[in-house]
């Protein structure tokens, strides 16, 4: 059996599966010579490699040479891009790109000078000896410092191509060139078969290739002689290299399509042909490697194939790499309108531009402007009749309506399993369609979105490893770093003394110690409760009373004193008052506040049984006084509370808002002579509780049994009470005329009392028939006699008011022993009591002269107290002014 190399010495060719026999439309462009255009303006070189593998060598008016580099790099991927012109850079920016999207890529702008400068290190072609001195690592460098790439339309970067990791037994060159409309490389062959098969002896050199096959199709005759004799005058081996003519078929001219018509053998999916021994390039990048070689000169120019009815001028142009295609169709006079398509490669495998402006690259070999004759618009798509004409003619051999099923559905890793990434986008499914779906489109969307995917993937776990190294990284810098500290740490202490070891656990206690000292305090402040807030603010209200106390002990020394001196001496002590008796002012606020309260109580305590039995059975003149009495203290209790909530809302006023030292001065002397004077009434509302508490119980015991509910009994004398209760609680001592009219009226009440106690006699003499009006009007002559008699003075005030307490009860002992001796009528023992009750009780004795002046001592203070209280109504109607 023979071996494979055996069966290609003898032109052994294989069948392939599938393809078409489109109409080639090659005699549009074939015809003439390669020549050139007139050069363009400007020139827009992409540069979509900067910031990934490489960095630009110019910016923005930099003046540049022909094929002079306009990226750098130093990876072995890294492809560089040179300028075709000489000229000036005039923008570094994103313009549309060559690509069916047309999305925007970044581009190198070149303003052309037309002077066709070229860089230094080109120079005249090297000799074949100087060629084959040179070792492979400078031929690769040269390559791709040249930035050669597969001009086959791949545009692989060739110097990776020409190191492969595994020995190549076949080298072929392919010269099919299967696509309609194109000859380029046909043309190509023609003119400058000995420029390509230099360098074919270049690869050989590198590669030491067993077998070397230049495969064109038959339908180009002249390009396999030209090939043939240049292979003849070549240094190769002559059993070497060989031109094998293949039938046409499309598309015979796919690398891996060829590769099977020549050896019969088939490419894995996945593999590449280097995994088989077998390397394939293209005639144009043949070209190139020999002129990057041999004259070190760049691959800036290509040759590009101008076809189509559209354009008067069709051919192949050597076009500079970077023209913008508009000038190409400029230059070739187009004659299409604005809607005419314009298709960047063949008819088969090429794709519609939507942006003229777009630049010729790398891989560009041919511009078709087709007619409507030519190329009909497209058709609308139907749906798949599932004919299967797609998967006869796939040269693949993959399931066409599968793939289009799955790809239309966005199933893309469905479309993956059916063998995707192995199709090579041909066009011979779409071309034999008969519903006309552009299943190509499809294919390339899918493998657009797996590409995108896998590049995610990719991605995420680089992510992932760096942030494990950085992990590792962090954690092997920590250990490093406790290491040390210890090291230094036990350094330190072996070379420590004694004293420094002392030091050190002090300065650790004092750390130590500071730190539960901070602990406890924010227990503390945390356990923080309300009940401690409210016993400050008690202690505060006792500190303010204790200092008003003091202030009013100061004023009563200082009561002799003028008017003007007293009020500076008042405010310098109470500006005066310490801290300390501030608190025990508040203590004591607080602690009469709490008995003012349990007054209250007691005083309600009192009026329910009183209230019960008033229900059931007549109150005794003792349960009456008891019950007017308790009234009383609740009235005195209650204002004492509202005194007490005023003072501490003052107290709160004045800690927040912190007024001026003379306001505060001013402020602090009235309250405490307000407080002064209420402790003062107090005292004396006492005392006479106490006086009527005596009398009561000496009338009872004078009388030797109970008073009855009869005339001038229980029924009148609580009214009496109650008026007594109510004169002493409105008894105002704020104003000094009130106070000595006071104590005028307890004078008076007081030796009528005492003659009338010392002239009794054991008769029982008659009521003096009376009335009001006279003990009334003399009680108000005397009282305007005497109105002025006493200063202001807080000790005469306190006992003035007892001796008229102590007079009172006199006087009401005395009214009822003459009740129950003369037996008046109801009538008049109820006007006498009431007379009795409003004038406090005054006389103590059983004559008519003593009781008539007991009444008018009873109308002189009965005066007094409404004197009082119409003084204590103006008082609060001043105050509410002020």
């Amino acid at each position: 059996m023979l071996t494979l190399l055996e069966q290609i010495d003898k032109g052994t060719l294989w069948r392939i599966p599938g393809g078409i026999h489109p109409p080639e439309h090659k005699t549009l462009s074939n015809q003439s010579k390669i020549s050139r255009l007139p050069l363009a303006d400007h020139y827009l070189i992409p540069v979509p490699g900067v910031g990934e593998n490489c960095t630009l060598a110019v910016k923005v008016g930099d003046t540049v040479t022909k094929g002079q580099p306009l990226t750098l790099g130093e990876g072995f991927r890294h492809l560089p891009v040179h300028a075709p012109v000489s000229g000036r850079v005039v923008a570094i920016e994103e313009r549309a790109s060559n690509h069916a999207s047309a999305l925007p890529v970044l581009t190198c702008v070149l303003e052309n000078d037309h002077q066709e400068r070229w860089i230094e290190s080109v120079h005249t072609p090297l000799s074949l000896e100087q060629v084959a001195e040179m070792d492979n690592d400078a031929i690769i460098r040269r390559i791709q410092l040249a930035g050669i790439a597969g001009l086959g339309g791949a545009a692989f970067p060739t110097h990776i191509k020409l190191k492969p990791v595994s020995e190549i037994e076949l080298l072929i060159i392919n010269g099919v060139e299967c696509e309609p409309y194109i000859t380029s490389d046909d043309k190509l062959m023609q003119e400058s078969c000995d420029e390509i098969v230099r360098g074919i002896e270049i690869v050989h050199q590198l590669l030491s290739p067993k077998r070397i096959i230049v495969a064109i199709e038959d339908n180009k005759p002249e390009a396999i002689e030209q090939m043939s004799h240049a292979l003849n005058r070549s240094q190769l081996p002559s059993h070497c290299a060989r031109v094998s003519k293949i039938p046409t078929l499309y598309p015979s001219g796919g690398e891996k399509q060829l590769i099977q018509i020549l050896t019969g053998q088939e490419v894995p999916s996945g593999a590449i042909p280097a995994n088989l021994g077998i390397l394939v390039q293209n005639v144009g990048t043949a070209y190139s490697i020999a002129q990057a070689v041999y004259r070190n000169m760049p691959l800036i120019e290509r040759v590009v194939t101008l076809s189509g009815q559209n354009i008067a001028k069709p051919g192949n142009y050597w076009v500079p790499i970077g023209t913008p295609v508009e000038h190409l169709l400029e230059v070739g006079q187009f004659r299409g309108d604005a809607n005419a398509p314009v298709i960047i490669g063949g008819p088969m495998m090429g794709y519609m531009l939507p942006n003229v402006a777009a630049p010729i690259t790398k891989g560009t070999n041919c511009v078709l402007m087709p007619s409507e004759q030519e190329v009909a618009p497209p058709s609308p798509e139907q749906p798949c009749i599932r004919c299967g004409e797609c998967a006869q003619a796939c040269p693949a051999q993959l399931l066409p309506q599968q793939l289009f099923w799955h790809a239309k559905a966005q199933e893309y890793d469905k479309a993956a399993s059916y063998n995707l990434r192995d199709c090579i986008e041909c066009g011979c499914c779409s071309y034999v369609c008969p519903s006309d779906i552009p299943l190509v489109e499809y294919y390339r969307v899918a493998k657009s979105a797996l590409r995108q995917e896998a590049e995610e993937k990719k991605q995420a776990e680089l992510a992932k490893q760096r942030f494990d190294s950085r992990t590792l990284r962090l954690e092997q810098e920590k250990l490093a770093r406790e290491e040390k500290a210890k090291q230094a740490a036990e350094r330190r202490k072996a070379q420590m003394t004694g004293s420094d070891k002392d030091a050190v656990a002090a300065a650790m206690a004092r750390i130590q110690a500071k730190k539960a000292a901070e602990a406890q305090a924010s227990a503390g402040a945390a356990t923080e409760k309300p009940q401690d807030k409210v016993a400050a603010a008690i202690a505060r209200a006792k500190a303010k009373k204790a200092a008003q106390k003091a202030e009013t002990i100061t004023e009563a020394e200082t009561s002799e004193l003028p008017a003007s001196k007293l009020t500076g001496a008042d405010n310098s002590e109470s500006t005066a008052v310490s801290q300390k008796e501030k608190v025990a002012a508040a203590i004591a606020r607080a602690k009469a506040k709490k008995a003012a309260q349990d007054t209250a109580d007691t005083a309600e305590a009192s009026q329910a049984p009183a209230q019960q039995g008033a229900e059931t059975a007549p109150l005794s003149q003792k349960e009456k006084v008891a019950a007017a009495i308790a009234r009383a203290k609740a009235k005195k209790a209650a204002q004492a509370d509202s005194n007490e909530q005023q003072a501490a809302t003052v107290e709160r006023s004045e800690e927040t808002a912190k007024p001026s030292e003379s306001q505060s001065a001013s402020t602090d002397n009235a309250e405490a002579t307000d407080k002064a004077d209420a402790a003062a009434a107090k005292k004396a509302k006492i005392a006479a509780a106490v006086a009527k508490a005596k009398a009561k119980k000496a009338q009872q015991a004078g009388s030797g049994e109970e008073p009855k509910a009869g005339a001038a009994t229980d029924a009148e004398l609580d009214p009496a009470a109650q008026v007594q209760a109510e004169a002493i609680d409105n008894a105002e001592v704020n104003s000094p005329e009130a106070i000595k009219k006071a104590k005028i009226a307890a004078a008076v009440a007081k030796a009528k009392a005492k003659k009338a106690q010392q002239a009794g006699s054991g008769d029982e003499p008659k009521a003096e028939v009376t009335t009001d009006a006279e003990p009334a009007k003399a009680a108000t002559l005397q009282a305007e006699a005497i109105d002025d008699a006493e200063p202001n003075n807080p000790e005469a005030i306190k006992k003035a008011k007892i001796a008229a307490a102590v007079a009172k009860a006199k006087a009401k002992k005395a009214a009822q022993a003459s009740a129950s001796n003369e037996q008046l009528a109801p009538s008049e023992s109820e006007t006498d009591i009431e007379d009795f009750a409003d004038t406090e009780d005054v006389a103590d004795t059983s004559s008519p002269e003593a009781i008539k002046k007991a009444k008018i001592a009873a109308a002189v203070a009965k005066a007094k107290a409404k004197k009082l209280a119409k003084a204590q109504e103006e008082t609060p109607n001043n105050e509410h002014k002020d």
